[in-house]
């Protein structure tokens, strides 16, 4: 798995580039992309909320998107 291991290198080396504060905002938005993009593959709503049950671990929970604010100054 050639690109796997390339991907955990460059994540390792991104981790070592920002904060872990940084990495962690980056890898949480790439996992809700992919499952929102997942659910919407499957015909599902993607705008409720998402549970994914973590069975003898803990639950994941995505919830709706944030409705849109104006810009602050």
């Amino acid at each position: 798995m050639k690109a796997h291991d390339e991907f955990v290198e460059a994540f390792d080396r991104f981790i070592q580039e920002v904060s872990i504060a940084d990495a962690m905002s980056v890898a949480t938005g790439l996992f809700v992309s992919l499952v929102v993009s997942w659910i919407e593959l499957k015909g599902e709503d993607p705008s409720k909320k998402i549970t994914i049950n973590g069975g003898d671990q803990r639950d994941i929970t995505i919830h709706a998107q944030k409705p849109a604010t104006g810009s602050q100054s």
